[in-house]
């Protein structure tokens, strides 16, 4: 009936899936309960499948997001959500309009993951607008806390016993499925899915307000200074020091600790731009030059900074 194979489950963790390392199954009321387990395809399969249904965390424990979610549980929800993708598109940014049990979720998929307080300031008021709620909810999470839970798309709601395909405009103007299964849904979404990035003057104005934030504090360790001492840096050209890295950023991830059979599969990535980080999609984490090397090295923060002061860190 479903039609569910396993390139089908992994373009469908591609799209919707970030955190990998925990999730929540939902209950026969529509609550969740948290699992700190790892969300393995197996485990996603199922939920295609109608079997049980999981929810997603979209920001990590890094404050790190793949993708945002507009949620509108408004009677007219769909109808807004079709107004505001109108009105994304007029600016570069795609929405990819799932209905849901009370009205529907809209998707916008990023280039690479992004920090969650840049997507807050540049997507929360197109939210507000339309009277949604945006997830991500929070600019980050405590260390071994949960935020920002979504349903993931396409399983079975349990408390309404029934899925809700993605939907488009037919030629003649009426809301109508994009196809007739779960494989089908996933199919539609691999093709038409539209990344994007978030625009430079959002990324330079959550910065801003954040170094004042620490002048004012005076944050110890002068995290300011390290902010400069990173942009100072090239981050490709530090990591591969450490690890081979392809064209697109991609190698073997050689932080310790995490990785207890060896980063087999390449997990790592490094990217540079106008917010250079890397991130490790097996341990979900992320962070600046100076979090890899302190990571690397098994230093805390203070020893790290301390070391750099001491230009003993690189």
């Amino acid at each position: 009936m479903y039609g569910v194979t396993r390139e089908i489950v992994e373009m469908y963790v591609s799209l919707f899936v970030h955190c990998k390392q925990y999730y929540a199954v939902q209950q026969r009321d529509g609550s969740y309960r948290p699992s700190r387990q790892p969300l393995t395809l197996a485990l996603l399969a199922s939920h295609l499948e109608g079997r049980f249904t999981l929810g997603t965390y979209v920001v990590d424990r890094e404050g790190y997001c793949s993708f945002a979610v507009f949620d509108a549980d408004s009677e007219d929800g769909l109808e807004r959500l079709l107004l505001l993708a109108e009105v994304l598109a007029g600016v570069g940014i795609s929405l990819m309009v799932e209905a849901s049990r009370r009205a529907g979720h809209g998707w916008v998929h990023f280039e690479r993951p992004v920090r969650a307080a840049y997507v807050r300031t540049w997507l929360g008021p197109y939210a507000r607008m339309f009277g949604m709620e945006l997830y991500p909810k929070q600019d980050a999470i405590q260390p071994d806390g949960f935020g920002s839970l979504v349903r993931l798309p396409l399983g079975v709601h349990r408390q309404s016993g029934g899925w809700y395909p993605f939907v488009a405009l037919s030629a003649d103007g009426l809301l109508v499925p994009v196809g007739e299964t779960v494989a089908d849904c996933c199919l539609w979404a691999d093709v038409h899915v539209e990344r994007v990035a978030v625009p430079v003057d959002v990324v330079e104005q959550v910065e801003h307000a954040a170094s004042v934030v620490v002048d004012r504090e005076c944050e110890p360790w002068g995290r300011g200074r390290i902010r400069e001492w990173c942009r100072s840096q090239d981050i490709v050209e530090v990591v591969e020091r450490y690890t081979r890295l392809d064209r697109h950023g991609v190698g073997c991830c050689p932080l310790p600790g995490h990785h207890y059979r060896g980063d087999v599969r390449a997990s790592f990535q490094v990217f540079g731009g106008d917010d250079p980080h890397w991130y490790c999609y097996t341990w979900g984490r992320a962070g600046d030059v100076f979090d890899f090397l302190r990571l690397y090295y098994g230093l805390s923060v203070q020893e790290a900074w301390e070391r750099l002061q001491q230009g003993m860190l690189s």
